[in-house]
């Protein structure tokens, strides 16, 4: 009982990091966030990313993850 939960703890991590990286081309927390901030800025997108992944460059990855979850709260409650 606990070895499938454990797999299955283990599965929906995997999909959760597979979704990430086929939203954004990457698993890291901070240029997820600054791919996500660039999408959502007025600016074209590329240039946004740049301007996005500096900004974000002095943060921790906990810090972007916090950011990344707050943004898909505010677009999934609008």
């Amino acid at each position: 009982m606990i070895r499938q939960l454990i797999v299955f703890l283990l599965f929906l991590f995997g999909l959760f990091f597979a979704g990430i990286y086929l939203a954004y081309g990457s698993i890291d927390p901070c240029r997820a966030l600054a791919s996500e901030q660039a999408r959502r800025s007025v600016l074209p997108t590329a240039v946004a990313e740049v301007f996005n992944r500096i900004s974000n460059s002095g943060m921790n990855r906990l810090q972007c993850s916090r950011d990344l979850m707050h943004s898909w709260y505010e677009r999934a409650k609008s």
